[in-house]
């Protein structure tokens, strides 16, 4: 019965069943991560202190002290997704005037990259209301509203409306990108560089890693990205955070609670 009445759900108010597992996460991650943000924000952000982004590709970008998916402090830090710091770094390099953000949550990417990109219009999509609401409390946060467009749900029609020029797709949709990100449906995907969230049915399995890899494989140069520990993020960095956070609370703030088989997928336009 539960399952019909989901099903249900689904069909007839998405958007109303979208809100009820934004609050049902919410709780848990208030009930998971709020006592670690209060101290941490305690050690490295003292007496008030304006938080910012510590280190990174984002470092310098205003922050606040919310619950958010997951926890915010490897975000704080700058250590979040170290992994793909050289691609980030390597897109700010590109003369992008479009940027679609997919599963954009809080709006660590949108926010950044607008930062980063002072050329390019970036659209926003997210299916959590509270998220669209951070993001635009980010957005204002570091002077980039003008330049953040906030929507809901993406569908084909919009990648395709909105990738004209050079443009940058990131996605993390949880499992939606194989729908999603389908050049047959979205043709603007083909002239468009993508960096992609992988989700797999178990931490082994690479049938949509293959999958997109087999849709893309012309037209894009791709390369595989796997999660890696934060170790050497650590060993790298600590020395240019605030010293009162001792090594041990650096490695819980790192932690992202990942487990083994994530991977991004960048791929890169060769019309480009």
């Amino acid at each position: 019965m539960k399952r019909f009445i989901k099903s249900q759900l689904e069909k007839r108010v998405p958007m109303l069943l979208n809100g009820i597992r934004t609050l049902r996460h919410r709780r848990y991650f208030r009930k998971k991560f709020s006592a670690f943000q209060k101290s941490l924000r305690n050690q490295l952000f003292p007496n008030g202190t304006t938080i910012v982004v510590q280190a990174g590709p984002f470092q310098g970008m205003n922050y606040f002290n919310e619950v958010v998916w997951g926890c915010i402090s490897s975000k704080w830090l700058g250590s979040y997704e170290a992994e793909l710091h050289p691609v980030i770094n390597q897109i700010f390099q590109k003369p992008y005037n479009t940027v679609i953000d997919v599963g954009c949550a809080e709006g660590y990417y949108a926010v950044g990259l607008a930062l980063a990109l002072p050329n390019a219009h970036v659209t926003a999509f997210d299916t959590d209301f509270i998220s669209r609401r951070q993001l635009a409390r980010l957005a204002a946060l570091n002077h980039v509203t003008d330049r953040i467009e906030i929507r809901t749900l993406c569908h084909h029609e919009d990648i395709n409306s909105l990738a004209l020029q050079k443009t940058l797709v990131v996605c993390d949709i949880e499992g939606f990108e194989t729908e999603l990100l389908d050049p047959t449906k979205s043709t603007g995907l083909l002239h468009s560089d993508i960096l992609v969230e992988v989700h797999e049915n178990s931490p082994t399995s690479r049938i949509t890693e293959n999958l997109l890899c087999d849709r893309f494989r012309t037209s894009h140069q791709i390369d595989r990205i796997p999660f890696s520990d934060r170790t050497s993020w650590i060993s790298a960095n600590s020395p240019a955070l605030h010293k009162s956070v001792p090594p041990e609370i650096l490695i819980k703030a790192a932690d992202e609670n990942r487990g083994a088989g994530f991977v991004w997928l960048w791929m890169e336009s060769r019309s480009n």
